[in-house]
Order: structure tokens, then C-alpha cells, then sequence
């Protein structure tokens, strides 16, 4: 018997000496809407609400006995528009018995097989739902979607955080840039070799002594010729051989002389080059600060550098991301139930993209009853046990959303007020 296209309602419910009532008969809309079931703690509110869902699903309440304490038999009759028609489970002290009705009067084999093709997930709460944490809730949406997001959440929360720490080396590479001073315009972009500059300047002090040297000679050698060219002619008698002394003198002078004049030359060249000893003293002295800011500068390069890549890898990172959403988007579109707005997220349930927790009382509600509602899409009955938990405005919302839905809600309160039916002692009044 398939059940792909078929809406079931329930119509009527009759339980008698199941765990704590002894006896209650429901009468349900054809056209859904919320009944509540109230009373005192211990009258068997609970006790009804799990009758209901043994008699669909067979599975008994934990901790509990099925028949009623002083009875010999129970059971729970429950009456259907569908094409399930009634489905009484029954229970004495030797086990329990199922019968399943279709709609043409016949008695249905595997029952309890139709019936969970009937319920689906029959089971989701509303608003148990919205007491359960991030993981369980996830669980409940995935099942109720038959999506499984565990490994794109995976995936998801890896590439979350490798961004997380792309995006702080960029902020400190880029605190590190703005750290460094900017360059001056004309600095030198290569450092100089204190070395080298040492060693040039012992060449040049040396050549520049031996010059010096020379110079002194050369005034010397002046002085004397001087002092001969008069004493020759005060001592004419020795003129031959001052004579000859003076001329060898000025052959000498010319010759060192020349090669003087050339090294003044040289050193007037050298001067005006930058490379005389003076000169390349200062520039000594400033080598230590034009090397550091070619380090500088070079740290400046490196770590804009740095910043470019880290900006590329943070930006591969965030089109990782996109791709995770998109697939996720992909897998909610091909589910076989979709809810509209619903997703989940890094191990929550979210609402229009946003984690649920932070939605409004009213959307929570409303996405809660919608999960609930595809979970059952062929059996519309919804059980709420903690309709204590909702005010005056929520509880009449869930009114209005099983009414608009066409669902029969059966909440459990606590008192007697605003109730539709009263448990006492086990018994519906």
C-alpha cells in the first residue's frame, strides 16, 4: 500500500487501561486545529499523548507498563479519513496485538509497516524541538530532509578558520608595513660595502701622502736652487761645478715637477669625483645610515609583498567558502523535503541564513511546527507536550498554523485553564 500521495487525518481516538488512563475518547476536526489537554501533574496528560504514539509506531514509553495498573486488557482505537481507516492496537498481560483497516473495510497485512510509511518521523514535538540543542535539532532537520551536511560543515568550518588566520597574517603583515618608514626620494637602493669603501680610502691617503711627499721636495729642491744660483755668483770661482750642481738640480726639479703637476691634477680629478680621502671619509660616515635605510627599504618590498600573497590566499579562501554555500544550496534544493528558509549551518539549525536561536519566539515556533510538519507529511496530527512552555499569543499561533497547515495539534498543559479536554485520575472529561 503506498503512501507517496496520501493525506490521513485523524478523526477519533478511544483509549482505555493504557499506562495512565483508564479511559478517554477524543473527537477530532476533519479540518484540523488544536486541542488541548490539561489537568494536574500525575492525572495522565503524558500518559495519553504516549498512548497515541504507541498505537502508531509499537514502540512502548521507557520505564513504563502498557496496561493500566489493575486491568487485565487495554487498547487504543484510533479512527482515520484516509486510506487508513482505524488502527487498534491492543495490549494484555501476554504481549500486544495490531489491526490495521484500509479504506475499502479490509484488514491490512504488515500493519505496522503501513503505519510507518503512514507517520514518517511522527514523533517531532514542536516544541521538544525547540528545547533540544544545536546537535540534535541538526540531526532532526537532516533525517526529516534526508540531506546529511556533515561533510560540507566539515569543510565548512576548516576553511572558516584557515580564512580567520589568513586574514590576521594580512592585518599583521600590514601592521608591519605600516611600521617601516617610507623611503626618501634618490635613497640608494643597494648597501654599500664598508669593506671596499675602507680599502679605497687607504689607496687614496697613501697616494695622497706620497704626493704631499713630493710636493715637499719639490719646494725644497726650489729652495736650493736658489740659494746656489747665489752663492754662484758670489763664488764665481767654484761657478763651474755649482753650475754643473744647479744644472743637474733643475733637471731633476723639471722632471718631479711634472710628474707633481700631474698628480695635482690627478688629485683636483679625484676631489671633484667624490673620491678624495676627505670625501670618501664622509661618505664612511654615512654608510651606516644609507645601509639601513636600503634595509629598510628592502623590508618595505618584502612586506608589501607579503601582503599582496596573503591577500591572494585570504581571497581563495573566501571563494572556498562561496563554493561550500553553494553546494549546500545544491543538496537543499534536491532534498526530498525542503523547508522553506530552513538550512543548517556549522551544526545549527538556521532561518533565513541566520542562526535559529536568534529568530523571534513566533519564528522559532513556526519553523519548529513547519520541521514537525514535514517530518509527517502523509499523517497530519502533531503532539505537543510542553505547551506549558508558550504564552496566550504563541499557543494561538499554533492554533492559527494548524488550522492554515490543516494539522490536528494535541498539546498538554498544565492546569485547567483554557483547556479542551480534562484528564483526571486517567479519565477524559
Amino acid at each position: 500500500m503506498g503512501m507517496n500521495d496520501s493525506k490521513a487525518r485523524l478523526i477519533r481516538a478511544q483509549v482505555s487501561n493504557v499506562l495512565g488512563i483508564k479511559l478517554a475518547e477524543i473527537q477530532f476536526s476533519a479540518d484540523g486545529g488544536m486541542v488541548v489537554v490539561g489537568g494536574e501533574n500525575g492525572a495522565g496528560k503524558s500518559s495519553l499523548l504516549d498512548a497515541l504514539r504507541w498505537a502508531l509506531d509499537g514502540v512502548k514509553p521507557k520505564g513504563k507498563e502498557l496496561l493500566h495498573h489493575g486491568a487485565d486488557k487495554g487498547a487504543v482505537t484510533l479512527e482515520l479519513a484516509g486510506e487508513v481507516v482505524e488502527v487498534r492496537r491492543g495490549v494484555t498481560e501476554k504481549g500486544t496485538t495490531i489491526k490495521v483497516q484500509g479504506a475499502d473495510g479490509v484488514e491490512l497485512k504488515k500493519p505496522q509497516a503501513v503505519l510507518d510509511a503512514l507517520c514518517g518521523t511522527f514523533g517531532i514535538d514542536p516544541t521538544a524541538f525547540l528545547l533540544m540543542s544545536d546537535a540534535d535539532q541538526t540531526q532532526r532537520v537532516q533525517e526529516v530532509m534526508g540531506v546529511d551536511f556533515t561533510d560540507l560543515d566539515a569543510e565548512y568550518k576548516r576553511l572558516y578558520d584557515e580564512r580567520t588566520n589568513a586574514n590576521r597574517r594580512v592585518r599583521d603583515a600590514e601592521g608591519e608595513l605600516r611600521n617601516l618608514p617610507r623611503p626618501e626620494p634618490g635613497d640608494p637602493t643597494e648597501p654599500i660595502s664598508m669593506a671596499a669603501l675602507v680599502s679605497e680610502i687607504d689607496e687614496v691617503t697613501f697616494a695622497e701622502k706620497a704626493c704631499e711627499s713630493e710636493a715637499k721636495r719639490l719646494v725644497s729642491l726650489r729652495e736650493n736652487s736658489a740659494a746656489l744660483k747665489l752663492e754662484a755668483e758670489e763664488l764665481e770661482a767654484k761657478l763651474a761645478s755649482v753650475k754643473s750642481a744647479r744644472a743637474a738640480v733643475i733637471e731633476e726639479g723639471k722632471g718631479l715637477a711634472s710628474k707633481v703637476d700631474r698628480n695635482l691634477v690627478n688629485m683636483e680629478e679625484a676631489k671633484a669625483a667624490g673620491c678624495d680621502s676627505a670625501s670618501l671619509r664622509a661618505k664612511l660616515a654615512n654608510a651606516e645610515t644609507i645601509n639601513a635605510r636600503v634595509a629598510v627599504s628592502k623590508r618595505r618590498d618584502e612586506a608589501s609583498d607579503k601582503v599582496r600573497d596573503l591577500g591572494i590566499a585570504a581571497e581563495k579562501v573566501d571563494r572556498d567558502l562561496a563554493a561550500v554555500q553553494v553546494e549546500r544550496s545544491k543538496r537543499i534544493e534536491a532534498a526530498p523535503l525542503c523547508i522553506a528558509g530552513v538550512d543548517v549551518q556549522n551544526g545549527a539549525v538556521c532561518y533565513n541564513n541566520a542562526p535559529l536561536s536568534e529568530a523571534s519566539d513566533g519564528q522559532r515556533l513556526r519553523v519548529a511546527f513547519e520541521i514537525a510538519a514535514a517530518g509527517s507529511p502523509h499523517l497530519r496530527f502533531l503532539n505537543m507536550r510542553h505547551g506549558g512552555l508558550l504564552d496566550a499569543k504563541n499557543r494561538q499561533a499554533v492554533a492559527e498554523l494548524a488550522i492554515e497547515r490543516g494539522y490536528t495539534v494535541l498539546m498538554e498543559v498544565v492546569g485547567t485553564q483554557g483547556i479542551d479536554i480534562l484528564i483526571e485520575e486517567g479519565v477524559a472529561k
